[in-house]
This record gives structure tokens, C-alpha cells and sequence, in this order.
């Protein structure tokens, strides 16, 4: 198993991207969790069902464009 956690921020929100595979021959899968810029609890992770991204830079970028939706409320 490989996993992989970017913590950054998002317009002044924490944003916390995580991103895993089984093995290097599997896709990585996807998860986003928010928080309000004055604290408080995360939000529900957003969870990508796709499971198609083969490198680890596609899966944080497309996680913290996932989060500034999220941020926006236009989350899908």
C-alpha cells in the first residue's frame, strides 16, 4: 500500500489531499477534506470513485482543484 498526504492551505481553509494505491501497478484513489479558516471540525471527505489516476501528481492536483470547489460550495 502507498499513501501519500499533501496538508496545505486553500484560500485561507486547510485542505488535507489524500491520495493511495494497493501497488505501483494500480491507480490512485482519492480523498478531500476541508476546514473553515477559523477551525473547527474537517469537513466529510469528498471521495473520487474514478480510481484512474496513474501518477501521483495528477491525483494532488486534481485533489486541491476538488478542494476549491469544495471551498466555493460547488462541490459535486
Amino acid at each position: 500500500m502507498q499513501k501519500k498526504v499533501d496538508l496545505s492551505t486553500c484560500q485561507g481553509h486547510p485542505v488535507e489531499v489524500v491520495i493511495e494505491r494497493p501497488d505501483d501497478r494500480q491507480p490512485w484513489s482519492l480523498a478531500v477534506r476541508v476546514r473553515a479558516p477559523q477551525g473547527g471540525a474537517w469537513s466529510e471527505a469528498w471521495r473520487d470513485g474514478r480510481r484512474d489516476y496513474f501518477t501521483c501528481h495528477d491525483a494532488l492536483a486534481a485533489g486541491k482543484a476538488q478542494a476549491a470547489r469544495m471551498i466555493a460550495g460547488k462541490a459535486d
